[in-house]
């Protein structure tokens, strides 16, 4: 997860990706030891939407086009992708920092990268990680200690909470 941290950082958002999946795949396993990869990759993925979805565009929203949901395919074009290919489909990238664009190609903003790393930080299943050096994140003007967030779901939940005013989780694994 660091090395994924460090090439978000530096803008190298697919060796990101590169770093990320494994550390993913390893949280989902330790969520759902009995599903098969892809199915407790998509479940994970889709468990934590609603905290990836918020922090990356404000917004917490489930869609699906041409078939697939968000979860669906950032395993399709991303994980499995960059497993068999050695890099991105060529329908799902990371650049678009104006917003997000979905239908032929997925064109998500760089903060789905962000997201998608503090969902398997805040993962109870990661309580006892832990990062070598120490990164800060803002998010939508609130700096979080990324050392103090491993395993605190619940702590990000509340704060999602306290920024729409009402309850927005039911209690989830």
């Amino acid at each position: 997860m660091e090395d994924s941290v460090k090439a978000f950082m530096g803008e190298d958002f697919e060796t990101s990706l590169i770093h990320y999946f494994p550390a993913l795949d390893k949280t989902a396993k330790r969520r759902r030891p009995s599903e098969g990869v892809g199915n407790r990759i998509r479940n994970f993925l889709d468990d934590e939407l609603d905290i990836i979805s918020h922090v990356a565009t404000r917004n917490i929203f489930r869609i699906e086009c041409n078939g697939l949901s968000i979860p669906q395919a950032i395993y399709k074009f991303g994980r499995t992708s960059i497993a068999h290919e050695g890099e991105l489909d060529a329908r799902l990238n990371f650049d678009n920092r104006t917003g997000m664009s979905i239908g032929q190609t997925w064109n998500l903003p760089p903060s789905f990268i962000t997201g998608l790393i503090l969902s398997v930080i805040i993962a109870p299943e990661n309580a006892g990680e832990k990062f070598e050096n120490e990164y800060r994140l803002n998010i939508h003007g609130i700096d979080f200690q990324v050392s103090e967030l491993w395993g605190q779901r619940q702590k990000i939940r509340d704060w999602m909470e306290s920024v729409y005013g009402r309850p927005i989780f039911n209690s989830q694994p």
